[in-house]
């Protein structure tokens, strides 16, 4: 997951009137939600050039598909889902009273992420993992489950949001690629974790390879750039070119535009390495991070 800013997404013209139309019609009973899907579908493309085509929610690239906006917030009936512990799986139940979506946000431009199939719909793989978030939208609160949207402010969503500003940074990493908690058992952190690795299909053996050969790529650079820095701060004639032009290979994969990186996953490799520089050698590192907000 990385942090998308989709504050300013343009929309095709009487957009905004189009969508205005259908929340109506759809709050007032006349239509369906999909009835207007084009409303939504139109903007795919443009939600898609925010992330460079790759999903919102697992960062492996989208070459073609039809569905891929998903609504944050279910426009449909909500699905009951928790963590069952201590085995961490999904449990579902049923909600009650029972929400048939949230009409208010069926056509909201905040409410769209672009996403792949394996992250919006429910699937198994043929390696026995399963997820998809389809209707789930768990909170850590239930009983603050909003039916009015001016409700709405008081849930706390438990799935990650990309275009939350954080949410995208409590998310950790083994070197295999494997995404898990770093949080207390049971705290709020880690339930919001855990139910999005789980409901967003994270922890896929193939997605988790791509992670780690991604790094794989990567760490030589962040050692040559190590090794070149310090020769620079030596003195040693030449070393300041050689550490410019690893740094500029580093900023070449985190550059959110680089429609071949899982930056999610590369950033938090990188704040890694921050923590393992004990004695404060690297301070490029740092430098770097801070560049990429």
């Amino acid at each position: 997951m990385r942090f998308v800013d989709n504050t300013f997404l343009e929309t095709p013209a009487n957009w905004d009137q189009r969508a205005q139309t259908a929340t109506n019609d759809l709050i007032n009973g006349t239509i369906e939600a999909d009835d207007r899907a084009d409303v939504w579908r139109c903007l795919k493309d443009s939600l898609a050039d925010i992330s460079c085509d790759r999903c919102w929610y697992c960062e492996t690239g989208i070459p073609r598909t039809d569905n891929a906006v998903d609504h944050y917030r279910p426009k449909g009936k909500v699905k009951g889902v928790r963590l069952k512990t201590p085995e961490k799986t999904l449990e579902n139940y049923t909600i009650q009273p029972e929400h048939l979506g949230y009409k208010w946000a069926a056509y909201k431009l905040d409410n769209f992420r672009f996403s792949c199939q394996h992250c919006n719909e429910w699937r198994k793989s043929l390696r026995g993992s399963a997820g998809g978030k389809t209707s789930y939208f768990p909170l850590v609160n239930e009983p603050d489950r909003a039916y009015d949207v001016l409700d709405q402010d008081n849930e706390i969503p438990a799935l990650l949001d990309p275009c939350d500003v954080l949410d995208w940074t409590l998310l950790s990493f083994d070197k295999s690629g494997r995404p898990f908690s770093r949080f207390p058992e049971g705290s709020e952190e880690d339930l919001r974790v855990q139910l999005s690795i789980l409901i967003y299909h994270l922890d896929q053996q193939s997605i988790n390879s791509s992670r780690a050969a991604q790094w794989s790529q990567v760490q030589p650079i962040v050692e040559d750039t190590k090794k070149w820095f310090l020769k620079r701060l030596r003195g040693d004639q030449g070393a300041d070119a050689s550490f410019r032009r690893e740094l500029k290979k580093l900023r070449h994969w985190f550059n959110p535009k680089n429609k071949n990186t899982y930056l999610g996953f590369l950033v938090y490799q990188l704040k890694q390495e921050q923590e393992l520089d004990t004695e404060n050698l690297h301070s490029w590192i740092g430098e770097l991070l801070r560049g990429l907000g």
